[in-house]
């Protein structure tokens, strides 16, 4: 079994010809893509989708990868790289957001501020108001966190069942 990897909008038939070199080739090899990848949407194919490629006849060189050995793991090696670098990004801007609450905090404790919000009820309600935004986007950071391990873990094992079935 092969693999490749989309990298513009195509469609059924525009892969059929970038990946076979004849006509009898093609017609036998196409429905074979679509049982192979039912994920896939074949009116529309999005750059970055993955499609299996039966190994057969009239196939085109260098137009896919054998799945097994190295091109596989290379995959599964990107995929769970790019999944850890998403999270990366999520948690330090996660991290600089609790940066700037306890900046703020810290400034809403100084003497004249305090001396404006006891002078101020509306503005005290308010100020009230956005401490528990803060209090409630803390707690959407740690689900979130929570949600991309859990992505992680479950993309971790969807790999290693696909890597399975294609050895």
């Amino acid at each position: 079994m092969r693999m490749t990897v989309i990298n513009q909008n195509t469609d059924l038939t525009t892969l059929g010809v970038r990946l076979f070199s004849t006509d009898t080739a093609r017609e036998s090899a196409l429905a074979g893509l679509q049982r192979l990848n039912p994920h896939v949407d074949f009116t529309r194919i999005e750059p970055g989708t993955v499609i299996l490629v039966p190994d057969q006849a009239g196939l085109r060189d260098g137009e896919s990868a054998s799945v097994g050995g190295t091109a596989y793991d290379a995959f599964a090696a990107q995929a769970l790289s790019s999944v850890e670098d998403s999270a990366a990004r999520v948690r330090a801007g996660h991290t600089n957001r609790l940066a700037q609450q306890k900046e703020l905090a810290t400034l809403l404790k100084s003497p004249s501020l305090r001396r404006l919000l006891e002078s101020d009820p509306d503005l005290k309600n308010e100020l009230d108001a956005v401490q528990q935004l803060f209090k409630d986007d803390q707690q959407a950071a740690k689900d979130a966190d929570a949600m991309l391990k859990l992505l992680q873990e479950q993309l971790a094992l969807e790999l290693a069942g696909l890597g399975e079935l294609i050895s």
